[in-house]
C-alpha cells in the first residue's frame, strides 16, 4: 500500500510539470538587459545602422563617437556595451534588412542613422512593439502621422544652422568689398531633399539680412553628388555667371569641386565657405590658401557620442527624453583658429 502511495504522489507531479510544460510560452523582451560580464557590468547590445559607411568617410566619425562614449563612460555607468556597426550603403532595402537581422540578433536597443525620411519608419514600429528602442540620428524622419513617431528621440545637427554659419562666414568676408549687391552661389544636392533645402536656406536668409540686394543663385548638383558632378556643374555656371563674389554648398564634396572648376577657368576672385569636414580644405585653410573663407564643421563623433548617451538614458536610465535631443552649435573653423583643432589626426576625415 505504502508503495502506491508513493507511486500515485510521484505520478501526479509528473502530470503537473507536463501541464507547466503545455502552458502558454513566456514571451521574450529582447529589449531587457538580463546578463553580466566578469566585472558586473550589464552587458548591452547596440546595433548601429549607418546611411554610408562605403563611399562617404564622413560617417566613419559616428563610429568614433559610438566607442568614444564607450571608452569615457561605460564604467561609471555599469555597462558593458557591445556594438553591431551596419553600413546601409545608402540603400533603402540594405538599411531594412540590417534593422530586420539586428533585431533576430538580440539587439538591446537600435540606433539608426536611415537611408531616406520615412522608409524605415514600419520597421522601426515593429522593433519598438517588440521592446527594442530606436534612436533616429542625423536624418530627420517625416512621419506620416503622430502615431509614427516610435523613435525615442532625434539626434542630429541644425541642418539651418550649418548654412547659417556658412552665411556669417560670407558676410565677414563681403563687408570688405563695398558692394551693395554681391553674388553668391549656392549648389544643393536634391536627392538629400529637406536636409540640403535646410542649409541654403539658412545660408540664403542669413546673406539676403544683411544685404537684401544680394543675388542668390541656388543650383542643384542631381548627378553623382561628388567632386567630379560638382565641377561640371560650376564649369556650366561659370560660363553664364561673369560675377560669383562666395560660394557654399550642401557639403564639401559639392563646394570642392566647383573650387576646382574655378581655378581650372583662372577665376580667383572667387571665394568659398565649406560644409561638413574634408582633409584638403582643411589643408588649404592650415595652409593659407586665401580662396577658402572657412569649414563649417558638422562633427560626426558629436552625432554618434550624443546617440550613444541617448540610448544609454533610454535604457538604463529609463528617461523619457525629448523630441530632439540637443547637439552643440556649428563650429567655423578658419585660418585663425585652425591651430586650436587636432584635424590632422581625426581618422573620418576624407
Amino acid at each position: 500500500m505504502k508503495k502506491r502511495r508513493i507511486l500515485a504522489t510521484l505520478l501526479t507531479g509528473v502530470v503537473f510539470l507536463s501541464l507547466i510544460g503545455c502552458g502558454s510560452p513566456v514571451k521574450e523582451t529582447k529589449g531587457t538587459v538580463n546578463s553580466a560580464n566578469e566585472g558586473g557590468e550589464e552587458k548591452l547590445k547596440i546595433g548601429v545602422s549607418i546611411m554610408e559607411l562605403t563611399a562617404y568617410t564622413w560617417y566613419q566619425g559616428v563610429v568614433d563617437g559610438c566607442n568614444q562614449w564607450q571608452d569615457e563612460n561605460a564604467k561609471s555607468k555599469g555597462v558593458d556595451v557591445e556594438f553591431d556597426f551596419e553600413d546601409s550603403r545608402s540603400d533603402v532595402q540594405t538599411m531594412l534588412t540590417n534593422l530586420d537581422n539586428m533585431q533576430a540578433a538580440g539587439c538591446n536597443g537600435i540606433i539608426l542613422f536611415p537611408a531616406d525620411a520615412s522608409s524605415a519608419i514600419p520597421t522601426m514600429k515593429e522593433c519598438v512593439d517588440s521592446g527594442i528602442p530606436v534612436v533616429v540620428g542625423d536624418y530627420a524622419q517625416n512621419p506620416a502621422s503622430d502615431n509614427d513617431v516610435v523613435w525615442s528621440t532625434f539626434v542630429g545637427h541644425d541642418m539651418k544652422a550649418l548654412g547659417q554659419k556658412a552665411g556669417e562666414e560670407a558676410i565677414k568676408y563681403l563687408d570688405g568689398l563695398g558692394k551693395d549687391n554681391p553674388v553668391c552661389l549656392f549648389i544643393t544636392r536634391p536627392t538629400s531633399g529637406q536636409v540640403s533645402s535646410d542649409r541654403f536656406e539658412g545660408f540664403k536668409e542669413t546673406i539676403l539680412a544683411s544685404y537684401p540686394d544680394a543675388k542668390i543663385i541656388e543650383e542643384g548638383d542631381t548627378a553623382a553628388g561628388n567632386r567630379d558632378s560638382a565641377q561640371t556643374l560650376m564649369e556650366n555656371i561659370l560660363q553664364r555667371e561673369s560675377t560669383i563674389d562666395v560660394v557654399c554648398g550642401h557639403n564639401d564634396a559639392e563646394v570642392v569641386g566647383a573650387y576646382n572648376a574655378a581655378m581650372a577657368q583662372g577665376r580667383n576672385e572667387i571665394k568659398f565657405v565649406g560644409i561638413a569636414g574634408d582633409i584638403d580644405v582643411l589643408g588649404w585653410i592650415q595652409d593659407g590658401n586665401e580662396a577658402w573663407l572657412g569649414e563649417v564643421l558638422q562633427d560626426p563623433v558629436v552625432l554618434g557620442y550624443q546617440a550613444t548617451d541617448a540610448m544609454i538614458k533610454v535604457l538604463v536610465d529609463k528617461e523619457e527624453l525629448p523630441e530632439k535631443y540637443e547637439l552643440p552649435e556649428p563650429e567655423v573653423i578658419t585660418e585663425d583658429n585652425i591651430n586650436n583643432y587636432d584635424w590632422k589626426n581625426w581618422k573620418w576625415l576624407g
